[in-house]
């Protein structure tokens, strides 16, 4: 609605992705004659996490010769230090392997159990427990033991390959990591866990420090018990691959987390879902990404290169690949590009797609290719001709796609006047491909990027269109994000649950935003909730619950749709920093301001108010309200509602549906009135100043 973005041949500022231009909770959240917060301020709601004590404090380091015993006394022999399991059952590791690994090499249809009993393994050739073929297996930790498994190989110069064993447990099977001891896996090379399958957690203490993923499963990630902490030096916490459906019927790619505590530390995202994030029950989440981790390293963000594609040209069949060759050479390297963020300058938007830049190579050509298909430089549906790869700029910009060719000119890609804290590449708290789900927990995001953020960019494995949406309906959740403290590609739906945004650029963004319940603070440097134009028409729904809203002074809005506002029930209290109306304000629509019920008080730049149809409203514009604590009574002395302000605002409106026509009304503030008012009519009240007035602006 109101930013814009400066692009020229070689540089594009990025600025707001998708931007246009202790406490009490309320004592009744619905349409009430009554409304009460007890405002206790930002620094009082900013709580401090309390992580989990380092299982690496108390190291029992095992001794003695390593052994692997069947469950029936049977030795396995190690060849050139590898134990090869070859039949099903279970079996016991212990003592102390310096050089080594497990290999488990049994028939496809293969139960294994591996009992770690104060083990210790480490290789610098390959991955400690290298699980080739089984149908399933487990590692356990037995009960009071302390075991560690390291991968000393050097750090890969690429994480995330897929045809070597890049980690120190890695599997092509489904794997489960249980017990009732201590598990720590070093990562040198790459992953910490991996499998090509589903990966279970559950009733384990579990310390995984990995250069690339800590946690991967191609097709899944599920913890359900235990307390774990997560490092990834360069990457994500937990990640996932696929979004297909596997040959039994099962949909691939979710990562859910439904108990135990979780610590999660990540140079990049906290948790990447190839398709969808659940987090409930009685789980304990901590994600700290990039500089809020203390173990980040430094080489990821370097190698990451954008392709931008206007929203004109960009295709949900194509998949989009840069390939990476020298001249002279017979192969290269294809890498696909995945959708990272939106990216604006004034009306026009463009896909920002990201891949990470392979080391040595120094052209490249970038094509698309059909949803899924496998890439081929010579037979790419469009392409662009050989380029140098640009050492100097992080980004190509489509320009057009005329036939099967490509045109378009390097870019550098930086951060503008948007968010200044965020981070060049992604470092979400948790994201998905399709759809995040809170129904329980207390989450605490400490986060270099969004919070959240759903991603409704394309197609996925499934053939399905990717959602795109976040939905809250319980559990506690603490975020503190450079960027977005919620973010929907779809729809936000807020149903329950306490939710609080400390700190971050704008708060709940989303195409659609729906507050059905649950008690909200949003603290944002720009839109403390903005609705933006995407595959359905921007709006903002409030239907319910509490929604308490801080914005600082300068351009920004408390609620700003790029369509329409709509309000039937509810308490919304915001708190502007914008003082002139306009284009910033409390509330700032394209559309219309519908009230039918609840309660909304706004305070800041009047830009629209409630029109036709629309409970009766108050505006005081013009008028500052200083700190203190506020109660508006009816002519009997009734309490219709009553907020709290730390600091002083400019200009008020008030919309009630316990407000009636023809009634008397006074506000106090701290027991002193200091506004009084008759309620002629719909819309009542000083309105002189910015653009405010009945209904809006004037037209």
């Amino acid at each position: 609605m109101k930013r814009s973005l400066l692009i020229t041949a070689i540089i594009l500022l990025t600025a707001l992705f998708f931007s246009c231009g202790g406490t009490n909770t309320p004592s009744d959240t619905g349409s009430a004659s009554a409304q009460t917060v007890d405002y206790a301020g930002k620094d009082a709601l900013t709580e401090t996490a309390e992580t989990l004590a380092d299982p690496t404090d108390d190291a029992k380091i095992p001794e003695g010769d390593f052994t692997v015993v069947k469950v029936d006394g049977t030795y396995i022999e190690p060849s050139s230090g590898v134990y090869k399991i070859t039949e099903e059952g279970e079996y016991t590791l212990s003592g102390n392997l310096p050089e080594g690994s497990v290999t488990v090499e049994a028939d496809a249809a293969a139960k294994i159990k591996l009992i770690l009993n104060g083990a210790s393994l480490a290789s610098s050739k390959t991955a400690p427990i290298y699980i080739k073929t089984a149908s399933s297996v487990d590692v356990e930790a037995a009960p009071d033991s302390y075991n560690t498994v390291t991968d000393s190989r050097p750090a890969a110069e690429e994480t995330d390959g897929e045809d070597t064993p890049n980690g120190a447990i890695y599997a092509e099977c489904d794997v489960k990591i249980s017990g009732a001891g201590t598990l720590i896996v070093t990562a040198k090379h790459d992953n910490g866990i991996k499998t090509k399958d589903d990966l279970v957690i559950k009733n384990v203490t579990l310390k995984v420090t990995a250069h690339g993923n800590a946690l991967k499963g191609n097709d899944s990630v599920s913890v359900t018990s235990g307390e774990i902490i997560l490092i990834s030096e360069t990457s994500d916490g937990i990640k996932t691959k696929n979004s297909d459906v596997s040959e039994k019927g099962s949909q691939r790619g979710t990562v859910s987390i439904g108990g135990g505590k979780i610590d999660i530390y990540a140079k990049c995202d906290g948790i990447d879902a190839a398709y969808n994030a659940e987090i409930s029950g009685d789980c304990t989440l901590g994600i700290y990404t990039a500089d809020y981790s203390e173990y980040s390293g430094e080489a990821q963000a370097s190698r990451e290169l954008y392709l931008i594609v206007p929203r004109r040209i960009y295709s949900n069949s194509a998949d989009y690949y840069a390939y990476f060759y020298n001249a002279g050479e017979d192969s290269g390297k294809y890498v696909k590009f995945e959708y990272e963020t939106m990216v604006s300058s004034g009306r026009t938007q463009y896909y920002g797609l990201l891949c990470k830049i392979p080391s040595g190579y120094q052209s490249v050509i970038f094509g698309t290719t059909g949803s899924g298909k496998t890439p081929d430089k010579d037979s790419f549906t469009a392409k662009t001709g050989g380029e140098n790869v640009n050492a100097s700029m992080n980004g190509y910009m489509i320009s057009s796609v005329s036939s099967s060719k490509i045109s378009g000119d390097w870019v550098t890609m930086t951060k503008g006047s948007g968010s200044s804290s965020k981070t060049a590449y992604s470092s979400k708290g948790i994201k998905a491909g399709n759809e995040i789900s809170v129904t329980g927990g207390s989450i605490t995001l400490r986060c270099k990027d969004d919070g959240f953020h759903a991603n409704a960019d394309g197609k996925l494995g499934n053939g399905e269109q990717a959602k795109g949406d976040v939905s809250i309906s319980g559990g506690s959740i603490s975020i503190t994000a450079a960027d977005d403290g919620i973010h929907a590609d779809g729809e936000l739906n807020v149903s329950g649950g306490y939710i609080n945004i400390s700190e971050s650029h704008e708060g709940l963004e989303a195409n659609v935003v729906n507050m059905i319940g649950g008690t909200v603070f949003v603290y944002s440097n720009d839109d403390g909730v903005n609705a933006f134009k995407g595959s359905q028409t921007a709006m903002v729904n409030i239907y319910g619950g509490y929604l308490d809203i801080t914005t600082p002074s300068g351009d920004t809005d408390g609620i700003d749709s790029n369509g329409s506002i709509s309000m039937s029930g509810g308490f919304v209290l915001v708190k502007g920093g914008a003082q002139t109306g306009g284009m910033a304000g409390s509330v700032d629509t394209d559309g219309t301001v519908t009230v039918t019920g609840g309660a909304i008080v706004a305070l800041g730049g009047i830009c629209e108010t409630p029109g036709k149809g629309s409970v009766n409203t108050y505006i005081s514009s013009g008028t500052s309200f200083s700190k203190g604590s506020y109660v508006l009574k009816d002519k009997s002395g009734a309490e219709i509602l009553s907020f709290s302000l730390p600091s002083s605002y400019y200009s008020l409106w008030i919309a009630s549906d316990a407000m009636e026509l023809n009634s008397d009304y006074k506000l106090y503030r701290d027991g002193s009135e200091i506004l009084s008012w008759t309620q002629s009519s719909q819309t009542v009240g000083k309105s002189g100043g910015g653009w405010g007035g009945p209904g809006g602006r004037p037209r």
